[in-house]
């Protein structure tokens, strides 16, 4: 059967080992009128003035999956809550939620047919950055297929299969993995 089509970006599954999954879910900041929009599921980074910003590269150290935001709407004086950051939003009180505990495991979709159980252990970057929509709010991240690599520098490690019997024809594009960030700010010992 072949896998959907709709993508999710990354979604928190469960915690490596046994675990509660309690997502590690931290606020953030997202800059004053931060041009960048940011969909729920998206790899999102830690950037120099200590907000964060859509993770968009391959190989980029990542702080974590966004998960939603709230401000105070410019025009309307109202608080908002969000799973998106539409982008451009003039308010000095932008608090983003981030899934930044580095041993949540995600699942996400790959790209092409290029998934399978050979690729457990693999690292992996996330495919050419492809917006989500404001319609839902919902990341359209996925994997890469072609970078599946014992390289260190993958954005990802491939932790197993999916078992999300919609997606998991892996002769096929759109099949689901599991994944844990690979590059992680919280774990590197170098400062932005």
């Amino acid at each position: 059967m072949a896998n959907q089509s709709g993508y999710f970006g990354f979604r928190p599954v469960k915690m490596n080992g046994a675990a509660y999954n309690g997502q590690g879910q931290t606020e953030y900041v997202i800059a004053n009128g931060e041009a960048s929009a940011i969909y729920q599921g998206d790899p999102v980074i830690l950037v120099a003035n200590g907000a964060i910003d859509v993770g968009s590269t391959a190989g980029a150290e990542l702080i974590g999956i966004f998960n939603g935001c709230q401000y105070t709407d410019p025009t309307t004086g109202k608080p908002t809550w969000k799973n998106y950051y539409p982008g451009g939003v003039a308010a000095g009180d932008i608090k983003a939620y981030v899934i930044d505990d580095p041993n949540v495991i995600f699942e996400v979709k790959c790209d092409d047919n290029n998934a399978g159980q050979a690729q457990v252990g693999t690292n992996c970057n996330i495919a050419t950055y492809s917006a989500g929509t404001s319609h839902d709010g919902i990341s359209n991240a996925v994997i890469d297929g072609s970078s599946f690599t014992t390289n260190a520098a993958g954005n990802f490690r491939v932790v197993g299969l999916s078992t999300d019997v919609d997606n998991s024809d892996y002769t096929a594009a759109n099949a689901s993995i599991m994944v844990k960030i690979n590059l992680h700010s919280l774990t590197d010992t170098t400062g932005i």
